[in-house]
Parts: structure tokens; sequence; C-alpha cells
């Protein structure tokens, strides 16, 4: 047994509730003043049963069910519920502002919920904590329905873990939550609440008629379906449509190139966008080089320009020092400066000659020395003087032979680093030179490699190779297309043969069938005539009397009477016999012991209704073979249709793919016959041009070889020109070296004659003043002139000293090293040509890289300005109509769609294609609405009359196909000849099934009357009764006489020419006039659908003292307060227990239900005892409310509500009856 055994209180019923347990597994009662909170509890109670807080009795102005019943986070209200295996729990809280379940596997226990020291737990988590480890609990449940399921065990959709706590198993329990509801709110009744309470005890599945599938779908347009139909056959559309169809096939094909164009555009497109980040990143890296490239150029012309500066600098300096030797040269030869030198050089001389003078003059003044001391002194003195002057000579000649050997000396090492200098000047070039013939011999090595490779090279390979493959691919699909294209044709014979093969084996079974089944209905027929013969003759025979006077005839004479001779034969006057003992001539027998089955009239009778049912299935097996062949026929000719229209599909296919195939092979021929051509031309000019590169080399080589002889010969040249130089220099040195000794020497021979003249003169001089004794001034006049002559000599030697001082070092520092100044400028300007000439060779090369980069670059440019032009061209492309039409392709393509083709050429061979489809469309469009004009918008064929859309109509255009492909007029025709006859069958069918349930309603509302009068408990209510009356509902009667009329005529329906105009078959036109007139009603009524509740009327009759309610179909007041509230609730108890009853599963006492009765003090305790005991009888547990206590006995428990002085509600548990009632 299932039922709700207790409900408990924590922090409830708005703060007033801090804890009450109250059992509810018997009749309960509530006592307690107006406000202590009786209704508060029967209405959580009622929210167990219905869970919808907007159908307890509380208005809207007053505080919700879920604020009201749970103020706090710890506010709940558990209801625990006992089965047959033990106890569960439900907890019920507020989440989220609305009311939330929760299931778990155990009996209540407070522990659950309150701690020791009595506080309410805050949240699930302690309760969950404090559960057992085994105890099962669910989710968390907020929506109400599913509760409803849950307790009430419609499990569609549940999770398995919830199927353990259902009270019963019943889909269709809406009525028990309602019917509960309604006792406790007093609820008025109305007929319809009662009838569906009914129904839906009878079945899980309520049966009813889905109008809107018929005004949708069975009847719509079915007249003007009938007239689309007469319209295809009667008028010549056929030819019409052959033209949509070619030129919708000539449409598909350029469709078709369009959608290959856009495949191609996708992959350029992609190509693009994959290629240009890797072309932009070369190209960056390529400038990159290029700028590189460019800092080299620039910083080899920086380096240049200060090698240049510098050498310039130099032959500058050069030319000063070069400028000063001719501008000093000039002055030192116009101020004599050779005689000048000479004077100087004298001055030893002059000073030497100077002081001989000087002592000279001495001696000849001097008065008080002797005569011969005098000469003798200046002999003396002579001799000194030679020997000075010899001396004189002699250092000269030394210091002239060491400035030779300083000169030879100082010539030798200026030479060498003159050498040494023409090598460095030279040796770059000589280095440059050799390096160019090196190089060229490399780079014509190179070349020669080069060359070679180029005469085995095949140019464009990879483009020659893919053009090979494709061309081979094309072939290749060219042939499978070929192929595919005859195996279809052929397949489309067989396909064809089957089809005639199989159509006859469908049409001879279906022939023979039938014969089979028209043999066995004359068979029939002809026993059933037999029997007709038999009844009609049996009326003045002997079988006809004995039918009439002889109760059990049949088992006893019967059983010896020869049947045709005496049974039906006229004329034998039969009789009953006086005498009991001559029964049969005066014999008597056991007829028990003979074996022969006679039959009455009303056997024959029987066997006839029987045979005429046998006749009725014949026909019908007849009729449904017919429909069977007709249907197999049409299946067959679907099946063969579209196993035709694939091939067909693959013909046209392999057609546009030949054509496309035949159009690129021609394409690509003369791409790679234009490549081979090309390849060969290039292969020529680049052989061409690497011979003329190694001839040019060669040259060059040669010219470099020349260059470095040149430049060794030069530099040969030069040391040998400077070694001559030097030479000349030595011996010029040498000359003057020699020249000046000899000067000396000569001027040594001069003062030695001098000298030794003078000495014979003084000697001579002595002996003639050695004659006189007296003084000679005339010679000392001579000295003092002589004296004076030097003085001024050494004074113009003083004057002039500097500046032969300064010539020797101009001499030395400049004149001197003229050659070598003019040699190194020599050098210095070669060496300028030179690293000319080296910076223009090192900036030719940079200048090449640069350019081939500057190439590479363009080319690159060229590319991304053609990849910008495409993308920018696609962009446009994109906001134009035509875009969206191909853009699926565009971005669906895969490598067989492979081209070279750019977005351009492809976007303007898709707007090409696209002006054929629009001019094709537009010859398209205006043959579908020339077909389209001769039918209305909702056609049986689907046609769309108002085609607007370019792809309503591509959609027409198809259907049209289709039609014509797959002769689905026939199809249409067969299924709208079938719909006829199943749409009036189905109304038979449907409208018999909801008759069928009359007699199931009527003995439901027989119980409950009966239940009524039997149980009665109230004497103010005389009489409570129900029934049905027939149905007012227009359409539910229209229903019925299709139903009638499909009854009487299903043999005859949809034969003849359903769709020719001059149908005369009246049994159509009546049942398209039913099914006309059942639309209208549909329409007008605009009902949805016809139930079970439609097929009838029910009413009620209440007889209350001398009020008699008389048949109405609505109670709402019956009597005084108290009598209505009674019998409204008897009404709802006897209600709950008719579903109940039907609801369960097992047996009607496996789950109790509750009622909540507020206020039962309206109620005489003589009719509170009534209805306890009227609802206890039917498994039903009352709950009833009044101010005071009252019948305490008739309940099993009794609670007393009362509030403290903080309004604190108090319930108390007053009477526990355990005397067990029965049911």
């Amino acid at each position: 047994m299932r039922y709700l055994n207790k409900i408990i209180f924590i922090n409830s019923a708005g703060k007033a509730l801090k804890y009450a347990e109250i059992e509810l597994d018997g009749n309960a009662h509530f006592t307690g003043t107006q406000g202590v909170g009786k209704s508060t509890l029967l209405r959580a109670i009622l929210f167990f049963y219905n869970a919808d807080t907007q159908k307890l009795g509380i208005s809207k102005e007053k505080t919700s069910y879920a604020d009201y019943y749970f103020p706090y986070q710890n506010s709940y209200i558990i209801y625990e519920v006992h089965t047959e295996k033990g106890k569960f729990c439900i907890l019920s809280f507020k989440s989220s502002g609305r009311v939330a379940l929760r299931f778990f596997d155990a009996a209540y226990n407070k522990d659950f919920f309150i701690d020791k020291e009595g506080r309410a737990f805050e949240n699930w988590e302690k309760t969950r904590d404090a559960l057992v480890e085994d105890i099962d609990y669910t989710r968390k449940v907020t929506n109400y329905q599913e509760y409803r399921n849950i307790i009430y065990g419609s499990n569609k959709g549940l999770e398995p873990k919830f199927r353990k706590y259902a009270l019963i198993e019943s889909k269709q329990y809406q009525n028990i939550p309602r019917t509960i509801s309604n006792v406790f709110l007093n609820t008025k009744l109305d007929a319809q609440f009662v009838k569906q309470t009914i129904i839906k005890s009878l079945d899980d599945e309520e049966i009813k008629i889905d109008l809107i599938t018929y005004s949708q779908a069975h009847l719509k347009d079915f007249e003007s379906n009938l007239n689309d139909i007469r319209k295809w056959t009667d008028e010549n559309i056929e030819k019409q449509a052959e033209k949509i169809s070619t030129i919708y096939s000539n449409l598909n094909f350029i469709e078709q190139e369009k959608k290959e164009i856009a495949y191609q555009l996708g992959y350029a497109l992609t190509q693009i966008q994959e290629n240009q980040p890797k072309i932009e990143k070369q190209l960056y890296k390529d400038e990159k080089r290029q700028h590189k490239i460019q800092e080299e150029i620039n910083s080899l012309d920086s380096i240049f320009e200060n090698k240049k500066e510098k050498i310039q600098l130099q032959i500058g300096e050069v030319n000063g020092k070069l400028d000063d030797i001719l501008t000093k040269k000039a002055k030192y030869e116009k101020a004599n400066i050779q005689i000048i030198i000479e004077r100087v050089n004298n001055e030893d001389n002059l000073k030497s000659k100077e002081g001989y003078l000087s002592e000279e003059k001495q001696i000849l003044t001097s008065r008080f020395t002797e005569i011969q001391q005098r000469y003798e002194a200046l002999l003396k003195q002579k001799n000194n003087q030679l020997i000075a002057s010899e001396n004189h000579k002699q250092s000269k000649k030394n210091i002239i032979d060491k400035n030779f050997l300083v000169f030879k000396d100082a010539l030798n090492i200026q030479y060498e680093a003159i050498y040494e200098e023409a090598h460095k000047q030279n040796n770059k070039e000589l280095e440059l030179a050799k390096t160019n013939v090196k190089s060229t011999e490399k780079e014509k090595a190179k070349l020669e490699i080069e060359l070679t490779k180029t005469k085995y090279k095949q140019f464009y390979e990879e483009v020659i190779e893919e053009y090979k493959t494709e061309i081979s691919t094309i072939n290749s699909t060219f042939s499978e297309s070929k192929i595919k294209h005859k195996q279809a044709e052929e397949e489309i014979n067989i396909i064809k043969r089957i089809w005639e093969i199989e159509d006859t084996d469908i049409k001879t079974k279906t022939e023979r069938q039938i014969e089979i089944q028209i043999e066995k209905q004359k068979n029939t027929i002809k026993k059933t005539k037999e029997i007709d013969t038999k009844i009609e003759n049996s009326k003045n025979s002997l079988y006809g009397w004995l039918n009439e006077n002889v109760v059990g005839w049949e088992k006893t004479i019967g059983k010896v009477i020869d049947n045709e001779k005496v049974l039906f034969q006229k004329g034998l006057n039969p009789r009953k016999s006086i005498n009991p003992n001559l029964n049969f001539y005066g014999i008597s027998i056991d007829t028990e012991q003979i074996n022969k089955n006679v039959k009455t009239v009303a056997d024959l009778i029987n066997d006839k209704e029987d045979f005429k049912k046998r006749i009725e299935n014949i026909q019908q097996i007849s009729t449904n073979l017919e429909s069977q062949s007709k249907n197999e026929l049409v299946k067959l000719g679907k099946k063969m249709q579209l196993k035709i229209r694939v091939q067909k599909e693959i013909i046209e296919q392999s057609e546009f793919t030949q054509n496309k195939s035949q159009i690129k092979l021609n394409e690509i021929s003369v791409l790679f016959s234009d490549i081979q051509e090309k390849a060969k031309n290039e292969k020529e000019i680049e052989i061409e041009n690497i011979k003329i590169l190694i001839f040019d080399l060669e040259k060059e080589s040669k010219k470099a070889e020349e260059k470095v002889t040149k430049i060794e010969n030069r530099i040969k040249n030069i040391i040998d020109a400077k070694k001559k130089e030097k030479a000349v220099k030595i011996e010029a040195e040498e000359k003057r070296a020699v020249k000046q000794i000899k000067q000396l020497e000569e001027q040594f021979q001069i003062e030695k004659k001098n000298i030794k003249n003078k000495k014979t003169a003084i000697k001579e001089e002595q002996k003639r003043e050695l004659d006189k004794k007296g003084a000679d001034t005339g010679k000392i006049e001579q000295i003092d002139s002589e004296l004076s002559t030097i003085e001024r000599e050494l004074h113009f030697i003083k004057k002039h000293r500097d500046k032969v001082i300064e010539y020797n070092k101009d001499k030395r520092e400049l004149f001197d090293k003229k050659q070598e100044f003019k040699d190194k400028k020599e050098n210095l300007q070669e060496e300028i040509k030179n690293e000319i000439k080296k910076y223009k060779q090192q900036k030719n090369l940079l200048l090449d890289t640069k350019n081939k980069y500057n190439n590479k670059i363009n080319e690159i440019k060229k590319t991304l300005n053609i990849y910008k032009e495409d993308l920018e061209i696609f962009e446009y492309f994109k906001n134009q109509d035509i875009y969206m039409s191909v853009e699926k392709y565009v971005i669906n393509f895969s490598k067989k769609h492979k081209t070279k083709q750019t977005c351009l050429y492809l976007i303007t061979e898709l707007q090409t294609k696209d002006n054929s489809i629009t001019k094709r469309y537009n010859e398209l469009q205006a043959a579908i609405n020339k077909l389209t004009g001769k039918f209305d918008e909702n056609n049986i064929f689907q046609f769309k009359v108002k085609c607007i859309e370019e792809s309503e109509y591509f959609e027409f255009a198809e259907m049209i196909k289709e039609y014509i492909d797959e002769n689905k007029i026939e199809e249409v025709k067969n299924r709208t000849r079938e719909k006829f006859v199943h749409i009036i069958s189905l109304i038979g069918q449907e409208t018999n099934s909801l008759i069928e349930k009359e007699g199931e309603i009527s003995k439901v509302i027989h119980d409950i009357n009966n239940d009524f009068e039997e149980r009665n408990f109230v004497g103010a209510i005389k009489s409570m009764k129900l029934k049905t009356i027939e149905s007012k509902h227009q359409i539910f009667v229209l229903l019925v006489e299709i139903k009638k009329f499909y009854d009487e005529n299903r043999y005859n329906l949809g034969k003849g020419d359903l769709f020719s105009t001059e149908s005369k078959s009246n049994v159509n036109n009546r049942a398209i006039s039913l099914l006309k007139r059942l639309s209208k009603e549909m329409r007008d009524s605009k009902e949805k659908e016809i139930t079970l509740s439609d097929s009838f009327e029910l009413q009620f009759r209440i007889i209350e003292n001398d009020n008699d309610t008389g048949w109405v179909e609505k109670l709402s007041n019956v009597g005084s307060e108290g009598t209505d509230v009674l019998a409204k609730a008897m009404i709802n108890i006897m209600l709950l227990n008719v579903f109940k009853e039907k609801a369960t599963k097992k047996n009607k006492n496996e789950f109790r239900l509750h009622c909540m009765m507020d206020e039962i003090g309206k109620l005489h305790p003589n009719n509170v005892q009534g209805i306890l005991k009227f609802a206890n009888d039917r498994n039903i547990l009352l709950i009833n409310s009044s101010p005071i206590s009252q019948n305490a006995m008739s309940y099993k428990y009794t609670y007393h509500l009362t509030k403290d002085t903080k309004n604190i509600t108090r319930v108390k548990r007053l009477i526990k009856n355990n005397i067990r009632y029965s049911n």
C-alpha cells in the first residue's frame, strides 16, 4: 500500500510554525479557532498532490506560497511516503524564489534536518552529510510538471532513479490532482470536467480525431486538386512541360560550368591567400637584401671617396712640393745661389787667409823683432799656412767622401723604398688583375658546366609535366565519362526490361489472385442462393413446420429424415401425434447415437450472414489486391523511374564532363604546345647567351692576363728606370765629389804655389830688407787691402749663410727628391686609377646583384600587383549578386579544381556564364509562367503559380523534370484516388472508434449511479444521477453521417474515372459533397480536434428535499451551503474513485489518496460521519478542519492548533484512534 504517511514543517508558515510533525496514515481532523493555521496545513498537503502554487486557494494579493511557507533559508516541508517496501521522503524548500523538491530513499529522521542544539540546518549540504551513507537521494527538482510526473508515475522521459518514488503508475493522472483541488476549493462542477474524468479512467491513451490533420492535410483543397488533375488530363500541358525541362537541362549545364569556374576561383583565391604572405615575405627578404646591397654600394662609394680623397690629398701634397721646387728653384736661380754657395763655402779659406794676413801685418809692423827672426817667422807662417791649407784640403776631401757615401746610402734607402712603393702601388692592381684572371677562368669553367647542363636541361619541366599529367587526367576522365555514359544507357535498357517483366508479373499475379477470389465469390454466392432457396422452400414444408412447432427437432427427428426428399417436401401435412408412444411410426430410437448435424432456419440465416461476410471479405480482398497491385505498380514505377533518373543524371553528368573535358583538353593542348615551343626557344637562347658569355669571358681572361703582364712589366720598368736614375744620381754625385776634390787640389796647388812664391818673395824680401833694414809700407797697405776685401766677403757670407742652409735643406728635402715626388705622383695617380677600376668592378658586381634583385623584386611586385588586382576585383565581386550564387563553391573547392588562371579571368568567365544563365533563366521564366497560369496557388502538383525568386523557378523546373522523367502524373492520380478512399475510410474508422466507447462510458455512469443509490447516506439528497445523450456537436454529427455512408458504399468508392468531368458516379459525387461539407464545418468552427467527450453530452440531476435541479450540464449551488459542499464532494470522490480504480495496475488497494475539506463544520455531524465512510469505502482518506472537534472517533488523528503570545503556532495531537477502519 502506498500513501502519504506524514508531513513535517520546519520554520514554516510565515515564521509561525517552528516545528510540527503530522501523521496522515488515516483520517485526520485539524481543530482550532480562526487564524491559527488549519487552512495553511491543508494547503501544504494539497501542494503534495497538485504542485501548483496558483491552485491552492491563495489570493493574488496575499504572500505567495513560496515566500509564506519558506520564509528562511532553513525553512523546510518534508513529506514522508509509505510504500510496500519501506518509506521515502520528499524535501521541499525555496530555491531562487520558487519551491524546489528533492527525493531521498529513507524514512523521516529529525536528525537529518536539526542539529543537537535544536537549530535547523542552513543548507542541503549539511542534511546530505547527516544522511547515512547508503541512503540514495536525487538532484534538485524545480519543474512542477516533472515532480507530478514522478509522483504519479508518468515515466516517459524520466530518469530511471526517479521511478521508485511513484504513488501510482499512470500517464493520464491529471484529473487526480484537479479533483482533489476541487474538493478543497469547493469548485463548481460542469459536465465537461466529469466527462473528461470518466474518459481518462477508461484508458491511458485518449481517443481523438485530429481535425487539424483533416483540415490541413486530408481535406485541404481536395476539390481543387481533383480539378487540377482534370486540367492536366484534358489540356495538353505536357509539351510546355517538356520545353521547361529542356531549358532547365541547358541551364543546369551552364550552371555546372559556372560551378566549375567558381571552384577554380576558390582555388585561385586560396593560392593567392596562401602565396601572398610567402611572396610578401620573400619580397621583404629581397628588399632587405637589396637594401643591404645598396648599403654595401653606399659603403663602397664612401670608402672609395675616402680613399680617393686621401690619394688626391697626397697628390695635392706632392703637387704642392713640386710647385715649391719650381718656385724655390726659380727664386734661388734668380739669387745666383751657386755663386753664393761657392762664396759661403770659401769662408774657411778667407778666415784662414785673414789670419795669415793679420799675422803677416803684425810681423811687418813689428820694429823690435829681428829681421831674420821675422822672415823666418814669415817663412814658418807660410809653411804653416801650406800645412793648414793641405789639412783643410784633406778635411774637405774627407767631408766630400763622407757626404758621397752618406748620399749613396741615403739614395740606396730612398730607392729601395721607391722599389717597394712601386711594388706596393702596383700589387693591388696586380692582385686584382690576377684575381680577375682566376675569376674569369672560374666563371668560364662554371659557364661551360652550365652550358653542358643547359644542353640536357628540360625547360619548364614542371609545367610540361603538369600539362602532361593534366592531359592524361582529362583523357582518363573523358574515357571514364564515355564508359559511364554507355553503361548508364545499357543500365536504362536493363531497368526498362526488368520494369516491364516485373510489371507484367505483378499484373499477372494480381489477375490470378483476383480470379481465385472471384471463383470463391461465385461459390459463396451460389451457396447463399441455395440457403435462400431452402429458407424460401421451408415456409410450406416439413422443415418449416418443425422449425415453428417442434423445439429441438434438429436433435431428434431431424437426424433421421432425408434432408432434401422429406424435410423440404411440400404437401406432407405435418402435425403432432396424440399418442406419445407413436413418435416415429411406432419406433423409438436414441438419436444421440446418430452423428448428423441438422440446421434450423436460424442456423441457415446465420450461415447466410457468414456467407455475406465472406463475400464482403472476398470483395475487400479483391479491392485490396487491386489496391495492392496499384501500389506495387506505383512503387515499382517510382523505384524504376528513380533508377532511370539516376542513370539519366549520370548520362547528363557524363555529357557535361565529356564536353568540359574536350574544351579543357583543347585549351591545355594549345598551352602545352606553346610551352614546349617556349621551352625550345628559351633553351636555344640560353645556350647562345652562355656561349656569348664564355666568349666574352675568354676575351676578358685574355685582357686580364695581358693586364697582369703589363703591370708586372710596368713594375719592372719602374724599378729599372729607378735603378738607372739612381746610378745616374750616384754618378753625378760622384763626379761632383771628384770635381770638388779636384777643385780643392787645384786650390791647394794654387795656394801651395802662392805660398812657395811668397816664400821666395819673403826670402828675397828678407834679403832686400836685410839690405835696407827698413819697414815695407807698401806691403802693409797691400795686406790691409786684402784684409778689407776678406772682411767684406765674410760679411757677405754671414749675411747669406742661412740662405745657403735653407737652400741645402730645400735641396735635400725638395730638389734632390723632385724625381721621387714625380714618381710618387705617378704612383698615386696610378693608384687612384687602380682604385677607380677596383671600385668600378666591385660596384658593377654589386650593381649586377642589385639589378638581379631589382628584376626579382619587380617580378614579385608584378605578381603581388596581380594578386592585389585579383583580390580587389574579388572584393568588388563579393558585393555583387552573382557572388551569392557561387559563394559555397568558391569556399568548398578541392585540389582537382587546380587552375593557373587569374581571378580576374575567372570572374570575367563567371560573369559571361551568368549572363548566359540570365538569358536562359528569362526563357525558363516565360515558359514556367505560361504553364503556371493554368493553375491556382494551392494545386495538387504543388506548383508555385507565382514564382518570384530564382530558386522558386528552379524548384519548379526541377519538379516538372521529375514529373516528365518519372511519369509522376500517374502517381499523383493514384495517390489522389487512394487519398479519396482513405479519407472516407479513415473518418469511418476513427468515428467508429469513438462510438465504440459509448458502451464503456454508459457502464461507468451506470456504476456511478448505482454506487450512489446503494451507498447514499444523506437524507436530504434523495437522488443524484448522471446520464448521456446524443452529441450536439455539428462536426461529430457529420462524421457519423460520413461513417454510415462509408459502411454502405465502401466497395464502390473511387470506382470509375474520378478525374473526368463526365463522371456520373453518384457515390463519388455524394462522397465529395460530404467531404466539402466537413471541410466547411471545420473552417467555421476552427476546432482543432474531436475527442471522446464530443461524442456525447453528459447531464446531472440532483433532487435535494423538494429542490430538483432537472437535467443540467453544470452544478453551481445545490440547496443549502452544507448540502452544496457535500454533494460536490461526493461527486468528486466518486469520480476520483473511478479514476483511481482504473489507474492502478495491480489492484485497487495498491494506493490511497487524501481529500482535504476545509471548514467541515458546515456539515451536520451525521453527514461528516457519512462522508468519511463514503471516502474510506473507496480507499480515500479525508483530512478535515473545523473550529471545534466533533465526531472524534471517526478520525484516526485529531490535532489541535493554537497560537501563543509570540504568534507561534502550536500543533498538538489530541487523539490517536488505533481502531482499524475497514475500507
